[in-house]
């Protein structure tokens, strides 16, 4: 965005800082605010009746929570939680539709591209959980966190990780205990420390590289560097 809209919008958004597992959006209920994340991670979880649950898509600093608003819904039917801890800052509905939606904000063409970049990710994780093995969407998993916190080291507890990927803890537990052995992570009582990020990028399915493609595409280069620079 110019500089100048950046800072016209400034004035409208809150800093706060989010904790894991803290819940930004509840299945079916009002979005009150847009989250822009800045160093945490956010993911979208599709629960079912049996109380099963799976992730389906991943917000880091490249987006925002809450993007529904902009498409004219009031409420989304997924639950969206953090994930990783981190800060971000927060704008309300009432001036996100007011600020962003109903002016010429160049940030409508950003969303838009977004918009389209966060379901082709949905649809490709859609395909990965089907498809490829609980290694290959493990590696996937971490390696898309570990580019959106932009640090080594973060909290994920072993439970929360089977959540997402959709399988049992006993599962996760042999799956890390590979990727221990192979060197590239240490993980003990939720402290998870990325050892090789490039070997988990070789490890995990083709999902991740379309996925960062898709992104890509919103600024015409790497999307880590330009959402870095627009932050």
């Amino acid at each position: 965005m110019p500089r100048k809209e950046r800072l016209r919008l400034e004035a409208f958004l809150e800093p706060v800082e989010l904790e894991e597992e803290q819940v930004l959006l509840e299945p079916e209920k009002p979005i009150r605010s847009v989250i822009f994340i800045d160093s945490a991670v956010a993911c979208t979880v599709q629960q079912m009746t049996n109380g099963d649950t799976i992730e389906t898509g991943l917000i880091g600093l490249e987006g925002l929570a809450g993007f529904q608003l902009w498409l004219g819904a009031e409420t989304t039917p997924t639950k969206v939680i953090v994930q990783v801890a981190g800060r971000a800052r927060r704008m309300s509905a009432h001036h996100f539709k007011r600020e962003v939606i109903k002016t010429a904000s160049p940030l409508n063409r950003l969303i838009a591209l977004y918009t389209h970049a966060f379901l082709s990710m949905t649809s490709i994780t859609a395909a990965c959980n089907r498809l490829h093995t609980v290694e290959e969407r493990l590696c996937r998993w971490l390696k898309m966190t570990h580019s959106r916190v932009g640090r080594d080291e973060f909290y994920l507890r072993q439970k929360f990780i089977a959540d997402m990927l959709g399988v049992h803890r006993p599962t996760v537990s042999h799956a890390a205990h590979h990727l221990q052995e192979a060197g590239l992570i240490k993980y003990s009582r939720g402290h998870m420390k990325i050892l090789d990020p490039h070997g988990l990028a070789a490890g995990a399915c083709e999902c991740r590289q379309t996925i960062a493609a898709q992104m890509d595409k919103i600024f015409n280069r790497s999307w880590r560097e330009a959402a870095r620079d627009v932050r």
